[in-house]
């Protein structure tokens, strides 16, 4: 597996896999044979395990000179169709946008999976920019886009390839989330595992200041990865203690080399009090601070 998320573009044509190819795309990936209309085939047939052949051709001479077999499927659940397939990758890729059609945890559990098979992870389904640095976090090998111009796509090669080093001595400006509340099951009474209730995250990260002149999503450190981080919380299954989800959201939101520290305050609403909870503070150390 590649260390560094691959850039690839679906392509319809010689001239499109070109154009996609000098914007900077690693990959253009195209059908192994024209789509066949899908009229008179009745729906029950459709859906459901359906894998298509694509190829993957590298623009890079020192990658492979031979396509790569990439196995296309609609749903994470597909995965399991694929063995015995001879495929190289498996292509996640929904009928519509892919965070719409699946969690952030799902898609992490599809690259788990795909990992564990010995396949490459390759997610689509009408991604756009801002999904780059929200899909990073799972670790796919490639992202595919279909509908990006030239720019678009030489934009999305400057966001995969961007340095990821910091200066842990630059300054820092804070990003805020409160009140998120979501449904959990969460507590250590018998009567709190049969049902969720109600839990309020909030936090404040203090991340490295964006470079002058930063104008893209790509530049900055966003909201929506703390949002991520909070949801994934919620899919995990029962948890005892408000204490383990904290101390695991401000470890998931430190693994990011942009986070210098993190005030992380969860709170269970349905108690009795308005609140009740636990607020931890952490620097990328993980120690305790003031």
């Amino acid at each position: 597996m590649s260390a560094r998320c691959r850039l690839a573009a679906a392509v319809a044509s010689p001239i499109e896999a070109r154009s996609a190819l000098e914007a900077g795309a690693d990959y253009v990936l195209a059908p192994a044979r024209r789509e066949r209309p899908q009229f008179g085939i009745p729906d029950r047939l459709r859906d459901g395990g359906e894998v298509d052949l694509l190829f993957a051709v590298a623009g890079d001479e020192a990658m492979p000179a031979e396509p790569l077999r990439v196995a296309r499927i609609r749903s994470a659940g597909d995965l399991a169709v694929l063995r015995g397939g001879d495929y190289a990758a498996a292509f996640l890729d929904p009928e519509r946008a892919l965070l719409r059609a699946v969690s952030l945890e799902t898609v992490a559990q599809f690259a788990r999976a795909c990992r564990e098979a010995r396949l490459e992870c390759w997610l689509g389904g009408s991604l756009e920019l801002p999904d780059i640095p929200r899909l990073l976090v799972v670790r796919p090998d490639a992202l595919v886009f279909e509908r990006l111009d030239p720019d678009g796509l030489a934009a999305a090669r400057r966001m995969l390839h961007a340095d990821r080093r910091f200066d842990p001595a630059a300054p820092t400006d804070r990003i805020v989330m409160r009140n998120f509340v979501l449904p959990l099951i969460v507590g250590a009474y018998d009567f709190e595992r049969d049902r969720p209730q109600r839990v309020r995250f909030s936090v404040d990260a203090d991340v490295r200041r964006a470079p002058p002149g930063a104008r893209g999503v790509g530049d900055i450190y966003s909201y929506d990865l703390v949002m991520d981080a909070v949801r994934r919380l919620t899919e995990r299954g029962h948890t005892d203690l408000v204490e383990t989800l904290a101390e695991d959201l401000a470890a998931d939101l430190l693994g990011d080399g942009r986070v210098a520290r993190v005030m992380v305050r969860v709170e269970k609403l349905d108690l009795g009090p308005e609140s009740v909870g636990i607020e931890i503070r952490r620097d990328r150390n993980e120690t305790l601070i003031d």
